[in-house]
């Protein structure tokens, strides 16, 4: 007898995909047996993001004074947990058949919220340093009134952009998801005016400091306006 003939024609499933009559696309957390795993995927992901690494590394490098620590910290960090990240939601994607694998679906806004706040939650740690380091007696009054100018410009565009963004339906999504370090950046701010000044900010700097970033952020728009508007013609072009 050949043995090629009593191989299986149809690869046998190991969970119970739904019909696909009703749902013919199926995503890992439509199946208990990997929703686990591509949580646990995503959780790492999150955790060891590019952003994440990078303000990590940032921290660990302020509080040891040295550049090896954070170099090696954003490598593991950013490489390694990239690694975890692909392999834990390739095996939950094993579980579905490639035809039958729902690729595009958006992950839950709670998933995204929560990423959302990790990156919030380091980049709250990285800010308080800074701001606490600028409250010392070594850093100048004139410093410190440029440094902030720059950072109320900078609040006041990262809070305008997620408020645009709410009354936008094509961005609320993005919006929503940006709240949490939308709120860290804003409250930093606060907290920078009121542990660096006493009344005794220099008007003229705060000034300069603010049409710095203003300026800063013209250029950067107009790349963004200039890039965009040449991938449009180009999509249009073929």
């Amino acid at each position: 007898m050949n043995l090629l003939e009593e191989a299986p024609n149809v690869m046998e499933e190991i969970v119970d995909l739904p019909d696909p009559e009703k749902q013919f696309l199926v995503h890992p957390l439509d199946l208990p047996e990997a929703r686990v795993q591509f949580r646990n995927g995503w959780l790492v992901g999150a955790a060891t993001s590019i952003p994440v690494a990078a303000l990590a590394a940032a921290i660990i490098g302020y509080l040891g004074q040295t550049v090896v620590g954070p170099l090696i910290a954003f490598l593991a960090l950013s490489i390694f947990g990239a690694m975890a990240s692909r392999w834990a939601t390739d095996r939950a994607w094993d579980y579905v058949p490639r035809k039958r694998q729902d690729r595009n679906r958006p992950l839950p806004r709670s998933w995204e919220l929560g990423s959302s706040a990790i990156l919030a939650l380091v980049l709250g740690v990285a800010l308080l340093l800074i701001v606490f380091r600028l409250d010392d007696s070594d850093v100048p009054l004139d410093f410190r009134s440029y440094t902030f100018g720059m950072c109320a410009v900078a609040a006041l565009l990262v809070v305008a952009d997620a408020v645009v963004g709410l009354f936008r339906p094509a961005g609320r999504r993005r919006a929503l998801a940006s709240l949490p370090g939308v709120a860290v950046v804003a409250v930093a701010a606060v907290l920078a005016y009121l542990a660096w000044f006493d009344g005794n900010a220099d008007g003229g700097l705060l000034f300069w400091g603010a049409v710095t970033m203003a300026g800063a952020a013209v250029l950067v728009g107009a790349a963004k306006l200039w890039d965009r508007r040449r991938v449009t013609v180009n999509e249009q072009a073929e």
